[in-house]
């Protein structure tokens, strides 16, 4: 588990891997000592993926699609209405360890969600490598980097901002407080994009009403019937246009079909 490597700062490692192969379906999730999910990811297509992050004692925060997980360049959340694509300054993929990078965020809404909020904003940020870490997990070998983002201005508030860890190997980044728990990973098959979600929020859910419901749930042929549909089409929309910049919220059917899916709909109380 990281919790070994701590500090990050003492520990180096050369090697940086590509990221492992997902097919459309596979999951994966990082696993405390609990066997409660700290973050995942669900692929749904080649350049698209749902991407969760647990919290401590609560419902894990809002699923989030994403071309990739360090410095994203397609990134986009229902709930949010958020649907933006990233450009950068400069790449800060080609930051060494303890290396320093100024870059240039410029952020283009896709498209504006009123009609008088600009399209494009640039955020100024600093990122810094500290280590670069490979340690072993449920007989996985797991390489990534340690890494910090500020803000260019005293009191900045961005969620991008803070110490994070990115593993590399299955190109998945979480807060650095909860990549030190690590302590297991699984790697399965979901049967969509919110199945994956429910599949999350079973295993970390507080309510046990709420999570007898998700469970209950899960073993249907409603559900799923319901999680076939949502593959097919949502699912199917994303795989296909989300490099183009297209979210499925914008079309009401597909809105209506993932809103039927979702668990919170499925098991309101």
């Amino acid at each position: 588990m990281v919790t070994r490597f701590a500090p990050f700062a003492l520990i180096a490692f050369i090697c940086t891997p590509a990221a492992a192969q997902e097919a459309p379906g596979d999951y994966i999730l990082l696993l405390d000592e609990q066997n409660r999910p700290l973050a995942g990811s669900y692929r749904i297509g080649p350049d698209v993926k749902m991407t969760i992050q647990g919290r401590e004692d609560g419902l894990p925060r809002n699923p989030v699609y994403l071309d990739r997980a360090f410095f994203p360049t397609h990134e986009a959340e229902m709930l949010a209405f958020y649907n933006a694509r990233h450009a950068y300054s400069s790449d800060p993929a080609a930051i060494d360890v303890g290396g320093e990078m100024r870059i240039v965020d410029t952020e283009t809404l896709q498209p504006p969600l009123f009609q008088d909020q600009k399209s494009e904003r640039e955020k100024a940020l600093k990122v810094k490598v500290t280590a670069r870490l490979a340690f072993e997990v449920s007989g996985y070998k797991l390489v990534g980097k340690a890494y910090t983002v500020e803000g260019a201005e005293l009191g900045d508030e961005d969620r991008r901002l803070g110490d994070f860890f990115h593993v590399e190997t299955f190109d998945i980044v979480l807060p650095a407080p909860a990549a030190r728990k690590i302590a297991a990973l699984e790697t399965g098959k979901a049967l969509s994009s919110s199945d994956f979600e429910a599949l999350f929020v079973e295993r970390t859910s507080p309510i046990p009403d709420f999570t007898k419901c998700v469970s209950e749930k899960r073993k249907t042929p409603e559900y799923k019937a319901l999680a076939e549909k949502q593959r097919a089409l949502v699912d199917a929309f994303l795989a296909k246009n989300f490099p183009a910049g297209q979210a499925f919220w914008g079309d009401t059917a597909l809105y209506e079909a993932n809103f039927a899916m979702n668990i919170y709909s499925l098991c309101p109380n």
